[in-house]
C-alpha cells in the first residue's frame, strides 16, 4: 500500500511500485474513477527493486525518495533529494530545531535507559517516541502510556533505539495535518490541511476533508517557516505536519514528514472531485475485503456507481506472497456531511468492504 499512494497523481513521472498495487484489475479501477495512467515500474521483491532503480538511473534519471533507503545509501548524486538530509528532517528527536518555540510540545530527548528516572513520566499520560533518523510513520512508533505498566511497555518496545522523545501529552481538540509542496527553485505552496482520524493508541486512520480549512492563520505561518528551513537544507517535494488545537486553542505542531503523506493526494484531487461529484465532505478511508481482490473490485465498482466512493490505490495481498491476508484498498468516501459519511460506512460493509477506522480494533492502516 505504501508504494501505491502517488500512483494518482505522480502524471508523467516513472514510479517504482510494488506489483501489489499496480495489477491490471487495479489500474483498470483506477482509469474508470478517472484517473490517467500511472507509469508504473513493478517489482515483487527487493532484488527486483534494486533492479528497476538501477535502469532508471541508467537512463538519467534521479530517485525521488518516500524514505531514506536502510541501509545507508552514501551515493547521493543517485537521488533527487540527499538521503541524509531526508533522515534528518524526519528524526522525531529534532523536532525542536524546526518548530518554533511557542508551537512545541514539552519534551525531552534521551536514552531508554534514563526513562524511568525522567520527571516527566511523573505525570501520566505521556507520549514516548523513537528518534531515529531510520523511516517511521502511521503511528507505530509511537506509545501513548498512561499508566506505569504502559511506561514499561514502551520501555520494552524501543530499549534497543539509541534514543526516545519523552512528550508531554496534548489535550487535543482537533489533530490536523498540513500540508505543503517546496518547488525546486524554492517556492513555497500552502496545500490544505485535513483533520486525522486516530485512536487512542495515536494510529492514524484516514482523514476527513472540509470544504473549509481547519487549521488557523497562525499554524499555517509556522508550517511555512518550517518549510522554509527543510528548503534551506536542500529539500524539495511534499511536506506534511501533524498540528494539535488545543482544548484551551493552544496549538501545537508535534510531528513532521518530508514526503508525501497520507492525506496529501486526497488534498491534491479534492477540488477536482467537489466539483465532478458535488459533495463537500470527503473522508479518506482504508478499505478491506476478507472475500479476495475480485471481490473487493466488483464491490468498490458498485460502490462507484452510487457515486459514494472513489478508489486511490488497492492492494492484491496474492502478489506479495500472502494470498490468504484480506485485499486492502483506499479511496474517498463521499457525502455531504459526517453523519452521511457514517451512513455510507455502514454501506460499504453490507457490500463486504470493511471502513478500517478506531472502532475496529485489529484494523491497522499505514500510509
Amino acid at each position: 500500500m505504501l508504494t501505491g499512494g502517488m500512483l494518482t497523481v505522480s502524471g508523467s513521472m516513472p514510479v517504482v511500485c510494488a506489483a501489489s498495487v499496480a495489477t491490471p484489475a487495479g489500474l483498470q479501477l483506477l482509469r474508470d474513477a478517472g484517473f490517467p495512467e500511472p507509469r508504473t515500474l513493478l517489482y515483487k521483491n527487493n532484488a527486483e527493486h534494486e533492479r528497476l532503480c538501477a535502469i532508471l538511473l541508467d537512463r538519467g534519471f534521479r530517485l525521488a525518495l518516500q524514505h531514506a533507503p536502510c541501509p545507508a545509501e552514501r551515493n547521493s548524486e543517485k537521488y533527487w533529494i540527499d538521503p541524509d538530509v531526508l533522515r534528518l528532517l524526519n528524526n522525531k528527536g529534532r523536532l525542536s530545531d524546526f518548530v518554533d518555540p511557542p508551537y512545541l510540545p514539552e519534551r525531552r530527548v534521551m536514552p531508554p535507559a534514563q526513562l524511568g528516572r525522567s520527571p516527566f513520566i511523573r505525570n501520566l499520560p505521556v507520549v514516548i517516541k523513537v528518534a531515529t533518523c531510520e523511516t517511521t510513520g502511521g503511528g507505530r512508533d509511537i506509545r501513548i502510556c498512561r499508566t506505569p505498566k504502559e511506561v514499561r511497555k514502551a520501555w520494552n518496545d524501543f530499549r534497543h533505539c539509541s534514543q526516545i522523545v519523552v512528550e508531554a501529552f496534548l489535550s487535543i481538540r482537533r489533530n490536523l495535518c498540513l500540508n505543503y509542496a517546496i518547488a525546486e527553485k524554492g517556492e513555497i505552496t500552502y496545500l490544505g490541511s485535513s483533520e486525522q482520524i486516530v485512536d487512542q493508541r495515536g494510529i492514524y486512520f484516514g482523514n476527513w476533508l472540509e470544504t473549509t480549512d481547519p487549521a488557523p492563520a497562525a499554524a499555517i505561518d509556522a508550517g511555512k517557516r518550517i518549510a522554509k528551513k527543510g528548503r534551506d537544507m536542500g529539500y524539495h517535494g511534499c511536506v506534511g505536519m501533524d498540528m494539535a488545537i488545543l482544548k484551551d486553542g493552544g496549538i501545537r505542531i508535534y510531528d513532521l514528514n518530508f514526503r508525501l503523506n497520507g492525506s496529501t493526494p486526497a488534498l491534491l484531487l479534492a477540488s477536482e472531485i467537489r466539483r465532478n461529484f458535488c459533495y463537500p465532505m470527503m473522508r479518506l478511508a482504508g478499505i478491506r475485503c476478507g472475500k479476495g481482490f475480485t471481490a473487493m473490485i466488483e464491490a468498490i465498482y458498485r460502490a462507484m456507481h452510487k457515486r459514494m466512493f472513489v478508489p486511490l490505490v488497492t492492494c492484491d495481498p496474492r502478489y506479495t506472497g500472502m494470498p490468504e491476508a484480506p485485499a486492502r484498498a483506499s479511496g474517498l468516501i463521499l457525502a455531504r456531511n459526517r453523519a452521511q459519511a457514517q451512513e455510507y460506512c455502514a454501506q460499504l460493509q453490507a457490500m463486504g468492504l470493511e471502513v478500517m477506522s478506531p472502532g475496529n480494533s485489529s484494523s491497522l492502516q499505514t500510509y
